[in-house]
């Protein structure tokens, strides 16, 4: 009886460390910060960056576009979710509709 009682023990022991180790795990996780995120709202979008019609982003993509920059300087058009995180405070994000 002795033995099937350790044995009992070592496996709540066992699934006792088993969750101490998933909860501790699950908490070291790397999170960085890209900073402050602005987008410009979708109906005054096109306005406020002054983009050239033939510059603007193809429906469901957007554009990161600089307003000191050359049309053909700016950068291409890519995935919105992607690029909403990566607009610096002297841009603006186009959409396209």
């Amino acid at each position: 009886m002795t033995s099937l009682h350790s044995r009992s023990d070592r496996s709540r022991w066992s699934v006792a460390l088993a969750a101490m180790l998933l909860a501790f795990g699950s908490g070291c996780v790397a999170v960085t910060d890209a900073g402050p995120v602005r987008v410009e709202p979708r109906p005054s979008h096109h306005q406020s960056c002054r983009v050239p019609p033939g510059h603007l982003p193809p429906p469901g993509e957007c554009r990161i576009w600089y307003p000191d920059r050359p049309p053909g300087q700016q950068p291409p058009p890519g995935d919105c979710y992607e690029l909403e995180r990566r607009v610096p405070p002297d841009a603006c994000l186009v959409y396209g509709d």
